[in-house]
């Protein structure tokens, strides 16, 4: 049987190429996620990867992936394996969990059904055993980015509780917005620390699923009263018309804080001190955490939903 390193000669047509750049922009909606596979598919070729803008909205970078693998021979093995590895696409967590996942769900099958068809060819000329080691790299290497994420995710955890311990409220509250800016970054939501704009005070801000975030952080001993929501909200809605917030209080929230009623609907989500914990003891991942508090905000027009709900 001919090996995946002997068909050097073999020629992938354009179409498989098209149809390789059609289901690659497909299985996912978010950009963060899109770049993880791709980053993963081309770990063997940091020259690829240092050729391609992730900016880019997600099917110019895939156009330029294909083509950049179709330009040289050298490429020929690697595609042929996300070929192959992408027709093998059965679920797809990052459409899941969008507003119009049946219809993002149904066009990334039908994308991976046209690369399957296609590359049947391709994939009976694979040897086996090529097969299993190139899905064995690719699981080492998510392994070891899930291993280099868990021992981050333990320091800022390890940080968090050191902070519980603390005497001195005011530095507590400087480390705490370090330590969320850590988290944030962990997860890749492009977080900027505290800063001023005219008349008010930032605690910072980040970005998730294309919507900005402004961040309120507290630490204090008694729980946030209703004045502070009304404050925060002002905050947010003097900012961009896509701009959300996420107040963080670990002592939480009292009754009058949750029940705001705003007349164009509450311009923010809340997270308290037994969620974040949960979080930061990798019971439930953030971006999970923000894409239900989001959903239960515009289902219920309610802030907050308490993490332990439903986390696992």
């Amino acid at each position: 049987m001919t090996t995946a390193a002997g068909l050097a000669g073999k020629r992938i047509t354009a179409q498989a190429y098209e149809a390789l750049a059609e289901a690659l922009a497909a299985i996912c909606w978010n950009k963060a996620p899109f770049e993880r596979h791709v980053r993963i598919a081309l770990h063997e070729h940091p020259e690829l990867l240092a050729r391609l803008d992730f900016s880019q909205v997600k099917r110019s970078v895939a156009g330029m992936v294909v083509q950049l693998l179709a330009q040289d021979a050298r490429y020929h093995q690697t595609t042929l394996q996300m070929m192959t590895e992408l027709a093998e696409m059965t679920v797809f967590p990052n459409l899941a969990s969008q507003v119009d996942a049946d219809q993002l769900t149904a066009r990334a099958r039908s994308a991976i059904e046209t690369l399957r068809k296609i590359t049947k060819q391709y994939r009976a000329d694979l040897d086996g055993q090529e097969r299993v080691q190139a899905q064995k790299r690719v699981t080492e290497v998510r392994q070891a980015a899930q291993r280099r994420f868990d021992d981050a995710l333990m320091e800022v955890k390890a940080e968090f509780l050191t902070l519980s311990a603390s005497t001195d409220p005011q530095g507590r509250g400087r480390q705490f917005e370090a330590v969320l800016y850590r988290l944030l970054d962990l997860h890749d939501m492009q977080p900027r620390i505290a800063y001023n704009v005219p008349f008010e005070q930032i605690d910072g801000s980040f970005t998730f699923n294309t919507d900005d975030y402004l961040l309120e952080a507290k630490w204090c001993q008694a729980r946030i009263e209703r004045d502070q929501a009304d404050v925060f909200a002002a905050k947010v809605q003097r900012k961009g018309r896509n701009t959300l917030g996420l107040f963080v209080s670990i002592s939480g929230f009292t009754q009058g804080f949750l029940e705001i009623p705003h007349a164009q609907g509450c311009p923010f989500i809340t997270l308290d001190g037994d969620d974040l914990f949960l979080v930061l003891d990798a019971r439930i991942g953030l971006d999970e955490v923000l894409q239900r508090k989001r959903r239960h905000l515009n289902d219920t027009g309610r802030c907050h939903i308490a993490v332990r709900s439903f986390a696992r």
